[in-house]
């Protein structure tokens, strides 16, 4: 399977967990494999943040996600992006909301970064 649909696959079943369980630690698990094929797979940056913020404009996953793996990679291309999403929008008060939760993950203080083992006691890296 090739990193990026693998990336997908774990992405998808993570969204699968909070929809049916609600639960952050259930899906951590499948946002760590996303980390780890981003670290094993560099080259493929590109083809990683294009699938995060596409599935998230599709609906198929929520901004949970997207939030975790920003608040992890700080990619600034991901949060130009959501800044530039919330430029666009006619009534960015009323519907901007997940974005603005994406943006507000690139920060050290992110409020959800407690729910989750990887940032706990100084786990963040790179």
């Amino acid at each position: 399977m090739l990193p990026v649909d693998e990336f997908r696959q774990q992405l998808l079943e993570a969204e699968r967990i909070l929809d049916t369980d609600f639960s952050f630690d259930l899906a951590e698990p499948a946002y760590v494999c996303c980390l780890e094929l981003v670290k094993d797979n560099p080259t493929e940056r590109a083809d990683f943040a294009h699938l995060l913020t596409s599935l998230f404009l599709e609906g198929r996953i929520s901004d949970e996600p997207v939030a975790f793996h920003m608040h992890k990679l700080r990619w600034p291309e991901v949060r130009e992006w959501a800044q530039g999403q919330l430029n666009t929008m006619a009534e960015p008060v009323l519907h901007g909301r997940p974005f603005l939760k994406i943006i507000n993950a690139f920060a050290d203080d992110w409020e959800n970064a407690e729910f989750y083992k990887t940032f706990s006691s100084g786990a963040r890296t790179g």
